[in-house]
């Protein structure tokens, strides 16, 4: 079930049989009769087993007609108990085995049978096993009780059958595969067995004369109505409902192992209410319907989008851009049974580079190392030495790492940037510069602390010097929401989850797995890490997602080398949403940012009626979001950072964090240490409060080896603890 409205909807049922289990009120007394009739006319009248009825049938047998096998009510409802306990065990080979004995024509079989019989009716009522009888009984196929055969045949109840569709159904259990309803081939014969049970009705009172004439002249027309088993039938719940099942295959609160867990799904009679806000969702996916195409001639899109609930880590709403199909293993490009907002574990997928959105992570260890926002460091592109990194607190060329060459997206800005700029910007030399201060494991544990791990499996390999910036490995959206949902959650962890409750049907609760919140960063960092977040929105590469409901929002934008892939992950207090837009599976690697969005949709990007595929991600976030905040609300401002965590000097004024970075106290200046060899002029910048990092090489006229230049120049006014870089003399 999920949420609308307030109220419990129904998005998928899960059986190994049709079955509902109904009460006796819920039956009419038209369908007990017919039962009664057709199997068992003396049923109130004799005990568990009925002596006349052996009687006549052994008579009946001795004269070679037809078998008959004299079985009450009660008998057999003790052989379908046999039966379901039968098709419940765990291998095939088992049913098998336990079936044939629930089925033996031995004597032996029908005395046991019938001694349970006795001492079934000691214990329970008469009505009590009619209707347990009435709601185990087969019905042809995967038809099972009298509530789903009305519903599956007639499209009615139990509680509504006429006289002669109650007869017709009754019918059916004599023989369930040549007396179903399904097969027109089987009409005449479930005419034939439904005019007998009639003709019982009438010659016993059940029913009247003119009900009698009325039912025989009335036709058999069925009316199928299929109920369809799994996430096939969820519509534009699909692809979460097929989440909600892969986690509860995975879960050990639901059994043992997948096997019994696929069991208990399927015949438990659990009722599984989800996290998912039905709302969200069809706005959700009317906004993805709108910006991005199922298929395209252009290229092989793929789209995304997932929303958490910040602080429960509750999945309100996750959508993309194509129909959920299971059912075929070869299905048209508009439909997938591949969930693009998972990982290979819960949705079959390897994930999708996440670009400079990873860079939150960079940004954290940065802060939580003790550095600044207004930090300078070199944010130009070029080639950073492997020697230059450090992995698990060893030489990254020691370790077989190569050297990296850091490229700009074109138009950014290079140069001494500060912190603040650098990712309200998203420059990439800058975070590479960053990386170079810090240790590379150090930033994957947080990453991993906060959800994050290979969408392909953990064997994936992490560790090289361009997953600072995202250019790795494939991560999972949904993972991707849960660590932006943690800034926004004040550092505190929730592994996002989809189950709220499981009701058994005896009235209790199955335990169900949890978000497990966990406190993963101060809350000092986080909240300087937001106060970065937000000059995204407001002055950065996210400056046209803010919604206009003057609800404060933060997040990061990616784009991938060649924008195979693009990511918007944003968050208010309430709710945290990441958008992906990319190749699908490269199947037809094109870079998004010279493809026209009007190429392959008619609705033009809200931001530009020409823009390209790369812009679709924005308007997705704004929209969906936007819907998010009229249902969910949030706060309108962000608590501010401590000074420490911006340069050193005072406290911002209280309020909202201004659009803009604040300014970099410049309270030093750089030393000269031209014509030093790097260990002393590495000595020098630290004595003066400064990082340093070897940027290459340069032509001068200083002996090689030693320093040719700084950026910033010597005698630059800086701020403390920001990173002065050095070119040698070639």
């Amino acid at each position: 079930y999920a949420k609308d409205g307030g109220q419990n909807v129904l998005i998928a049922s899960f059986y190994a049989q049709n079955r509902q289990v109904v009460a006796w009120n819920e039956i009419s007394q038209i369908t007990k009769n017919a039962a009664i009739a057709g199997e068992d006319v003396r049923y109130y009248e004799h005990g568990a087993i009925d002596p006349v009825g052996i009687a006549r049938a052994a008579v009946a047998n001795l004269a070679g007609k037809s078998l008959q096998g004299a079985s009450t009510i009660t008998q057999q409802y003790v052989k379908n108990v046999c039966v379901q306990e039968a098709e419940n065990l765990s291998t095939q080979k088992a049913v098998d085995a336990a079936y044939a004995d629930c089925t033996d024509p031995s004597v032996g079989r029908k005395l046991k049978e019938a001694r349970l019989a006795i001492a079934l009716e000691k214990k329970y009522s008469k009505n009590q096993i009619l209707l347990g009888y009435l709601n185990i009984a087969g019905f042809g196929g995967r038809i099972y009780g009298i509530e789903s055969a009305a519903e599956y045949y007639y499209d009615t109840t139990a509680a509504k059958l006429t006289i002669a569709q109650a007869a017709s159904l009754i019918a059916i259990v004599n023989n369930p595969t040549f007396l179903r309803l399904d097969d027109t081939a089987n009409l005449a014969g479930n005419k034939s067995r439904r005019d007998y049970i009639l003709g019982v009705e009438l010659r016993n009172r059940l029913i009247s004369k003119a009900d009698y004439t009325t039912a025989v002249a009335t036709p058999i027309l069925p009316k199928i109505t299929q109920t369809t088993s799994g996430c096939q039938s969820a519509g534009v719940a699909g692809f979460f409902c097929d989440y909600v099942v892969r986690s509860i295959l995975s879960s050990p609160q639901f059994g043992s192992n997948p096997t019994t867990r696929l069991a208990n799904l399927q015949r438990s009679g659990w009722k599984i209410y989800t996290t998912l806000d039905m709302s969200i969702e069809k706005k959700a996916q009317r906004v993805m319907n709108t910006y991005v195409p199922k298929t395209s001639v252009v290229f092989s899109v793929g789209s995304a989008s997932v929303s958490v609930e910040v602080g429960t880590g509750r999945i309100i709403s996750m959508v993309q851009n194509k129909d959920y199909n299971d059912s075929s293993s070869n299905p048209p490009a508009s439909d997938t049974a591949i969930n693009y907002n998972a990982d290979a574990a819960l949705g079959a997928s390897n994930g999708w580079q996440p670009g400079s959105t990873f860079k939150l992570f960079t940004l954290l260890q940065w802060l939580k190392t003790g550095h600044t926002l207004n930090e300078t460091v070199d944010g130009n592109p070029g080639i950073k030495a492997a020697s230059s990194f450090t992995v698990c607190g060893k030489n990254y060329a020691t370790l077989g790492g190569q050297d990296w060459n850091v490229g700009n997206d074109p138009g950014d800005p290079g140069g001494m940037q500060t912190v603040m700029r650098s990712t309200a910007l998203s420059i990439n030399g800058a975070f590479a510069s960053m990386a170079q201060q810090l240790d590379l494991c150090d930033i994957q544990n947080l990453a991993e602390s906060m959800g994050i791990a290979p969408a392909a499996g953990p064997t994936f390999p992490t560790i090289v010097a361009p997953m600072v910036i995202g250019g790795s490995y494939g991560v999972a959206p949904v993972a991707m929401a849960g660590a932006y949902a943690t800034i926004a959650n004040n550092g505190v962890y929730c592994k996002p989850v989809v189950i709220d409750k499981v009701v058994k049907t005896d009235g209790s609760q199955l335990a169900v797995p949890q978000a497990g919140c966990t406190r993963v960063i101060d809350q000092g960092v986080a909240v300087a890490a937001a106060y970065a977040l937000r000059s995204v929105m407001t002055s950065g590469t996210a400056g046209g997602d803010n919604t206009a409901d003057g609800i404060y929002e933060l997040g990061k934008t990616g784009t991938t080398d060649n924008a195979y892939d693009t990511w918007m992950d944003g968050t208010t207090s309430k709710v945290t949403t990441v958008v992906w837009v990319g190749n699908n599976g490269r199947l037809a690697n094109k870079p998004l940012q010279g493809l026209r969005l009007t190429s392959f949709t008619t609705t033009p990007c809200y931001l530009s009626g020409n823009g390209t595929a790369a812009i679709a991600r924005h308007c997705l976030w704004h929209d969906i979001q936007a819907a998010i905040n009229a249902e969910y609300g949030g706060a309108t401002s962000w608590a501010q950072p401590d000074p420490q965590y911006l340069n050193g000097g005072t406290a911002v004024a209280p309020g909202i964090a201004p659009a803009t970075p604040a300014t970099p106290a410049a309270t030093g200046t750089v030393p000269d240490v031209t014509g030093q060899s790097p260990a002393a002029a590495e000595a020098a910048l630290v004595a003066a409060g400064y990082s340093w990092a070897l940027n290459g090489t340069t032509t001068s006229t200083q002996p090689v080896g030693t320093v040719a230049a700084t950026s910033p120049a010597a005698g630059s006014a800086l701020a403390p603890h920001s990173q002065v870089t050095i070119q040698t003399s070639g």
